[in-house]
């Protein structure tokens, strides 16, 4: 049997992030493991409850604590990765967070909220 696809949902204990995490479980056919993310650990373990009372497999899914603000947090996620499965081969951004653009044809480079 060839190896499992490795896919990473950023935000997914809640909203769109956990639909997606629960559409690829279920389209699966167990060939994805998905590494469901959340910034607050405590809600990234609630949505694994809430994955297993659905009925999905346990072992086609993990959770990892991941802000995907913070360097350090990235930086120990990346590693986590590589250590346990040597690769990504899906990743599902949806976390946003506003930010600030700078717009440099603007006189001292003011930020603007976009």
């Amino acid at each position: 049997m060839a190896s499992k696809r490795i896919a990473v949902v950023t935000g997914g204990n809640k909203g769109i992030g956990f639909e997606i995490c629960k559409q690829l479980l279920a389209s699966s056919s167990h060939d994805v493991l998905v590494v469901v993310t959340a910034r607050d650990e405590q809600k990234g373990l609630q949505a694994l409850h809430k994955l297993k009372t659905l009925g999905l497999s346990e072992n086609t899914f993990v959770f990892r604590q991941l802000d995907v603000t913070d360097p350090s947090s990235i930086t120990l996620f990346a590693d986590f990765i590589g250590t346990q499965f040597g690769k990504l081969d899906i990743l599902v951004r949806v976390y946003g967070r506003k930010f600030k653009i700078f717009d440099e044809n603007h006189a001292g480079y003011e930020s603007l909220d976009r």
